[in-house]
């Protein structure tokens, strides 16, 4: 996980970072256990000018939830979406319990989860909510990307089965 890090590092040095800004642009919301999860909202609302709130409704329709794996994925656009950079999976529940450990989960849960209800330790007795995420330059100043078009891909399972599916699609200027 550390080399994921480095090449963080050495790719920020070679980045221009200043004024950096992005904003979403599609999402993709697929339930893969209907009998588990249904999305109820998945959807881009425009907040004010040029600015893009993310707002996911995911109803659990079994629990209380104990055993979550999360797998993040981070593709750039170049003849269709390629994998670029970040591909990780981990216990969320472990990830909670100790945050300094997935050191990738780390930076990207201080901007991701502070507009969602998914930011507590196991377990998970509650429908998750996203409410007007916005894709601010903060994020840029930590995971500096060059100009242009990415999805952020994000599996969510139990007991080692996935159960949902969300696609993030968002420009980076």
């Amino acid at each position: 996980m550390n080399y994921v890090l480095v090449l963080l590092l050495l790719w920020s040095c070679s980045t221009e970072i200043v004024n950096s800004s992005g904003r979403f642009t599609n999402i993709k919301c697929i339930s893969l256990d209907e009998d588990f999860t249904t999305v109820t909202q998945c959807s881009l609302k425009m907040v004010k000018r040029n600015v893009v709130g993310l707002n996911i409704y995911c109803q659990l329709h079994k629990g209380p939830v104990s055993n979550v794996t999360v797998n993040v994925a981070l593709y750039k656009k170049s003849n269709g979406y390629q994998p670029f950079l970040i591909n990780a999976t981990a216990d969320l529940c472990k990830f909670f319990e100790n945050r300094k450990k997935y050191q990738i989960f780390m930076i990207l849960s201080q901007y991701f989860l502070r507009n969602s209800n998914v930011n507590h330790t196991c377990p998970y007795d509650h429908d998750i909510i996203v409410d007007n995420l916005i894709l601010d330059s903060a994020l840029f100043a930590t995971v500096p990307l060059q100009n242009g078009d990415y999805m952020f891909k994000v599996l969510a399972g139990i007991l080692n089965s996935w159960k949902v599916e969300f696609n993030v699609f968002f420009r980076k200027n």
